[in-house]
């Protein structure tokens, strides 16, 4: 949000009366708890996903050939 815009919508919080004020604010808690639940509740993961699918050679921490010589 730039400057300007940030400053215009601190006036115009200004002008507004506590009850207004106090429904806005409501109103900010119950979107942002919405998504949150709505994040929360799309996604869920699962640990252990690739055990069988996953490889890794006995030689893996071996040096290749082409770069022994560089070590």
């Amino acid at each position: 949000m730039s400057d300007f815009a940030f400053a215009y919508f601190n006036s115009e919080l200004d002008k507004l009366a506590v009850p207004e004020l106090t429904q806005i604010l409501n109103k900010v808690k119950s979107l942002i708890s919405s998504k949150t639940n709505a994040s929360q509740n799309s996604f869920s993961r699962e640990l252990g996903g690739l055990e069988e699918d996953f490889y890794i050679s006995p030689d893996f921490d071996e040096t290749p050939e082409c770069f022994k010589e560089y070590m």
